[in-house]
C-alpha cells in the first residue's frame, strides 16, 4: 500500500486502539472494507470487560444453538467461517500506515465500536487457546468501518436490522439438494415442481408443493413404520425432516431414483385419502374419532397400505408400472380410506381405553401411531 489515509488528522493517542495488520483496506464511499484474518482478531473480544470497552450491544451469550454452530465452522471450516456475515464497527477515526513490504500495513481503528458481531468475535477469541495460529489464518474476515454520521446511521440501522430479514429455513435449503433439483427439471406435463417458499404456478400450470409432496411420499413410502408420515403431518415435523438431509427418513422419500410420475402418483393417492376423510360425517369426529382430525395422515399411511390389490410402493417412481394406479386411487382408496378410519378410532379406543390427556395432544403423538399402526 502506497497511501496513508485518514479519517481525521490526528495522531495515535492513549486511548482505545484496535491495531491490525489488514490483508486488504478499501475506502468507500461510507467508509471502510477491511480484510484481515481470525488469527489478528482473537485479541479483540477477549478482555472480560470486552463488551463494555467495545459498547456492544450484548456481552458473551455464551453456547447458543447459533454460537455452537460459528464455534464449529471455525474448527472445521475456517475458510467459510468469514462467510457468515460481516463485522461492523464504529470508529473515531481510522488510520492506515504503509509498511515497507506487501501486506505490511497497518490498520489502527482508533475509539473502536463493535456495532454487529459481537458473537463472533467472541467465538474467535475463545478458539485461540485450542485452535493453532496457522488455522485461524485460514479464515478470512471481512470488517466494516464506519465514522461519524456513518457511524451513527450504522448504528441506527443495525440496531433494527432483524426486522428487514426473513429468517432461513429448512426449507430454502432444500434447493442444494441433488435429487430434488434433478426432479425440478424432470418432465411434469402441464404442472411443475418447486420447492421453495412464496412460489406461485401460472395460469395454466398446476403446482406441486414442498409441503404437499413431502406429505405424500411420506403416506407411500416404503417404510413399514409411520415415522416420515409423523414428520410430514405438521409444519415443524417437516422442517425437521428438510433439515437432516442425510438421515434415512430424509433419503428414503428424496433419493435418486424419484420421478414426477411417482411424485404425482403419490400426491393424487393422498389427496384422494384426504378427500374421502373430509366426506365423513360430523359425528364421526366426536371422542376417539378425534383421531380423524388431528391424525389424518396416520390414516391416510395406513389406508394406501390396505387395497384389496395393494399399492406395489417400491415401484411408485417407475414410469413404466404396469399397475392399474389411476383405478386403485379414485376407485378403490376412497372407501378404504373410510373403513380405514373406522378402524383405527376403535383401535384408538382399544388401546388407549383410559385417557388423561386431551386429543389434540395426544393424537399426534409418534408413541400413539405405531401402536395403531401395528
Amino acid at each position: 500500500m502506497n497511501s496513508i489515509f485518514s479519517s481525521a488528522e490526528r495522531l495515535l493517542s492513549a486511548e482505545h486502539v484496535l491495531s491490525l495488520r489488514p490483508l486488504r483496506v478499501a475506502q468507500l464511499t461510507r467508509g471502510w472494507a477491511v480484510d484481515v484474518t481470525a488469527a489478528d482478531l482473537v485479541q479483540v473480544a477477549g478482555p472480560v470487560d470486552a463488551a463494555r470497552r467495545l459498547g456492544a450491544g450484548r456481552g458473551d451469550l455464551g453456547g447458543t444453538e447459533v454460537n455452537r454452530a460459528l464455534a464449529w465452522m471455525l474448527e472445521d471450516r475456517p475458510e467459510d467461517f468469514g462467510a457468515a456475515g460481516q463485522i461492523v464497527l464504529g470508529a473515531d477515526a481510522v488510520e492506515v500506515q504503509a509498511g515497507a513490504r506487501p501486506f505490511g500495513d497497518s490498520l489502527h481503528v482508533i475509539g473502536p465500536e463493535c456495532i454487529d458481531g459481537m458473537q463472533r468475535l467472541r467465538v474467535m477469541a475463545d478458539a485461540r487457546d485450542r485452535l493453532p495460529y496457522d488455522h485461524l489464518q485460514q479464515s478470512v474476515i471481512r470488517l466494516e468501518i464506519y465514522c461519524g454520521h456513518e457511524r451513527e446511521r450504522a448504528r441506527r440501522v443495525y440496531d433494527v436490522a432483524d426486522r428487514y430479514l426473513n429468517p432461513s429455513t429448512a426449507q430454502d435449503r432444500l434447493i442444494r439438494c441433488p435429487n430434488i433439483l434433478n426432479l425440478m427439471r424432470g418432465d411434469w406435463e402441464k404442472g411443475d415442481f418447486d420447492p421453495r417458499r412464496g412460489m406461485t404456478a401460472g395460469p395454466h400450470r398446476q403446482r406441486f408443493s414442498m409441503a404437499d409432496v413431502t406429505s405424500a411420499l411420506a403416506c407411500l413410502s416404503g417404510d413399514p413404520r409411520p415415522i416420515a408420515a409423523n414428520l410430514a403431518a405438521t409444519p415443524q415435523g417437516r422442517e425437521a425432516l428438510w433439515d437432516d438431509r442425510d438421515s434415512p427418513v430424509y433419503r428414503s422419500l428424496f433419493h435418486g431414483q424419484m420421478t414426477p410420475v411417482g411424485v404425482m402418483r403419490a400426491v393424487e393417492a393422498w389427496g384422494s385419502a384426504h378427500s374421502a376423510l373430509g366426506t365423513m360425517p360430523r359425528k364421526s369426529r366426536q371422542g376417539y374419532g378425534h383421531l380423524i382430525e388431528y391424525a389424518p395422515e396416520l390414516i391416510c399411511w395406513k389406508a394406501c397400505r390396505s387395497l384389496p390389490e395393494p399399492l406395489p410402493l417400491n415401484n411408485l417412481h417407475d414410469p413404466k408400472s404396469d399397475f392399474p394406479w389411476v383405478r386403485a386411487i379414485e376407485r378403490d382408496l376412497p372407501t378404504v380410506t373410510v373403513q380405514t378410519a373406522e378402524r383405527m378410532v376403535a383401535r384408538y379406543q382399544a388401546v388407549r381405553p383410559e385417557r388423561t390427556r386431551p386429543y389434540k395432544a395426544e393424537a399426534p403423538e409418534l408413541g400413539l401411531w405405531m401402536e395403531l399402526a401395528e
